[in-house]
């Protein structure tokens, strides 16, 4: 099956893409200068008042434009918050730029919000960010459950998983995230066999988030061989050694 186009795009580092006219709001809000929209407000304000608001992260996640701008309800924080070089569902926000990817990967403010913000996601999917190992929260039954019953949020996981690409600090952090579905997969927690939706998701889409070829065959060839749900092909035990393995030899 051929890779989806956004993937291409994705892994072209969107060759031929003009960004000149876009200016900078990710920068701007990542900075704690300006509010995201339509919530007005800053960064540093609206993580205290909903970083561990569980039920707003659910249902402040998409765009519903009924007729009007005046009649319309506009939500979508993981536009502002996971910005990417491709327009979302949210028009308020901005795609991001190479210009402000190369000021926020040497601001230490700004690297320490973007983990913050991913830091974040995990916890709502159920998640311990564990010192980038990582491993099951205590209430992850609950968060799988939500993931299993609302499906958008796999493609905030693409777009999560693209948007920690941009950043050289954040980018070893991908792979992790999608072993750990795998091993999910593998232990029985969530399944994502091969033809459902989640299984499409990790296989076409997860697995693909990878520029540097080799790391996406390794990748790939894991997931490709996760084997059925509840198998432990590749659960726990194969994700530790993996991680393991890779912090030894320097994430390469």
């Amino acid at each position: 099956m051929p890779r989806p186009r956004d993937i291409d795009l994705f892994l072209s580092s969107y060759a031929g893409q003009s960004s000149s006219s876009l200016g900078d709001k990710n920068y701007r809000f990542y900075s704690n200068r300006i509010p995201c929209q339509p919530d007005g407000l800053k960064y540093e304000e609206w993580m205290k008042r909903y970083e561990n608001d569980m039920i707003e992260l659910e249902l402040n996640q998409q765009v519903v434009l009924i007729s009007t701008w005046n009649s319309s309800q506009i939500c979508g924080y993981v536009q502002w918050f996971f910005p990417i070089r491709e327009r979302g569902v949210n028009p308020l926000a901005q795609p991001l730029t190479p210009d402000e990817i190369d000021k926020m990967k040497v601001d230490e403010t700004i690297q320490d919000r973007l983990l913050r913000s991913y830091k974040m996601m995990l916890s709502f999917y159920g998640i311990d960010f564990n010192n980038g190992k990582l491993k099951l929260s205590q209430d992850h039954k609950e968060r799988f459950r939500n993931l299993r019953d609302h499906s958008h949020n796999l493609l905030r996981l693409t777009r999560i998983l693209k948007h920690l690409s941009e950043f050289p600090l954040l980018q070893p952090h991908a792979a992790s995230l999608v072993l750990f579905f795998t091993a999910v997969h593998s232990e029985g927690l969530l399944n994502f066999e091969e033809g459902s939706m989640r299984g499409n998701s990790l296989e076409q889409w997860w697995s693909n988030c990878f520029r540097d070829e080799g790391e996406r065959r390794a990748i790939r060839s894991i997931v490709r061989n996760r084997g059925g749900f509840g198998e432990k092909k590749w659960g726990w035990k194969e994700f530790e050694k993996w991680y393991d393995a890779r912090e030894t030899n320097g994430n390469e």
